[in-house]
């Protein structure tokens, strides 16, 4: 008999153990359903965390090309494409004081407007197409100047000027200005038209 409610007791034992296990497995299955969920929901903050970090590199990128291409073209110059290129220069002598200079004197010449990264410049040629004088160039938008200055070192001191301040697609006039050696001055007119195979 004494058996009996030791069986009895152990099967209470069993009973609720297994009951137990019921429920913890049930708990155990909640716990994993609730991780996963948060899992999921971290999953997606990472996504759209991740998404965040790109469009901010992409605007600072977009930012960084747009700083990078105003630098640019305030640093890089071109010549308006109406201006680039070849022309021919017609020079007459309006008045001098130097004996290298009448008044009257003329002189045609091609002229060539080029660009680099950072100058505007325009090239004297000769008639063998050769640079005879590579002068620095500066466009406002309204006026065109050209100047020319010899080595300081050498024996006869030359500058020159051009100011072009009438400007068409096709003719160019105002004055050009020589100076040597500071102390006489010839002082010509100056027209640039396109040469016939330049025009369109």
């Amino acid at each position: 008999m004494k058996k009996i409610p030791f069986l009895t007791f152990l099967l209470s034992i069993i009973l609720l153990v297994s009951c137990n296990n019921k429920n913890s497995e049930e708990q155990l299955r909640q716990r994993e359903l609730d991780l996963q969920l948060r899992i999921d929901s971290f999953a997606n903050v990472e996504k759209e965390y991740q998404a965040l970090l790109q469009m901010k590199d992409s605007i600072v990128k977009a930012d960084s090309l747009r700083i990078l291409n105003d630098s640019l073209s305030s640093v890089v110059k071109f010549w308006p494409q109406h201006l680039a290129g070849r022309w021919n220069g017609r020079l007459v002598c309006v008045e001098s004081n130097c004996s290298d200079y009448v008044i009257g004197d003329q002189r045609v010449d091609t002229w060539e407007f080029k660009s680099d990264s950072l100058n505007l410049y325009a090239d004297l040629l000769n008639n063998k197409n050769q640079i005879v004088r590579t002068y620095n160039a500066a466009f406002n938008g309204n006026n065109i100047v050209l100047s020319f200055k010899t080595d300081p070192a050498v024996s006869k001191t030359v500058a020159m000027q051009t100011t072009l301040s009438e400007i068409n697609n096709d003719k160019m006039k105002g004055s050009h200005t020589i100076t040597i050696d500071s102390d006489c001055t010839a002082k010509f007119t100056v027209e640039f038209t396109r040469p016939s195979s330049n025009k369109k």
